[in-house]
């Protein structure tokens, strides 16, 4: 979408309208911003990751080196959200979402190998905080999938 140019040569922001123009219909959010906002999700996973993955070390090793796989897969994922319109990259960002969300559940429900004790402990804060952004991001990246897909079918 171009914006007008105003006197001084400067563009105005402007928002998308709907496309039937009502003033309650929902206004949707540019594929970049989209992707920006992709990408701070997939480096506040890693973030809480890194901040939860000191106590994994000593207790249980092989879920110490999952959170490691989780840290450094959000960094190339985040820089390809950003700089890429490919949907390839909101499956990535979509993946480094899902990972972590069905290993929590997991872990809270039946119990992952050797890590018992979390078995019903839900209320983790950082456990938390990470549902809700892996949650988020798993949800923005179904839509953007979503608008990709009717583009490609119009």
């Amino acid at each position: 979408m171009q914006a007008p140019p105003t006197s001084n040569g400067a563009a105005l922001l402007t928002l998308p309208r709907s496309t039937d123009n009502r003033p309650d219909a929902p206004i949707p959010i540019s594929e970049s911003t989209a992707r920006l906002l992709g990408a701070l999700a997939v480096l506040a996973i890693g973030m809480i990751h890194i901040l939860d993955a000191v106590g994994t070390y000593s207790g249980t090793r092989w879920i110490f080196w999952a959170y490691m796989a989780v840290i450094v897969a959000s960094v190339p994922v985040a820089l390809v959200l950003l700089h890429s319109t490919s949907p390839l990259a909101w499956v990535a960002a979509a993946a480094v979402a899902a990972g972590p969300f069905v290993g929590y559940v997991w872990s809270r429900t039946v119990g992952l190998p050797g890590d018992a004790p979390d078995v019903g402990n839900w209320l983790c804060t950082l456990g938390m905080a990470a549902l809700f952004v892996e949650t988020s991001l798993l949800a923005l990246s179904a839509t953007r999938l979503w608008i990709w897909r009717q583009a490609d079918i119009a």
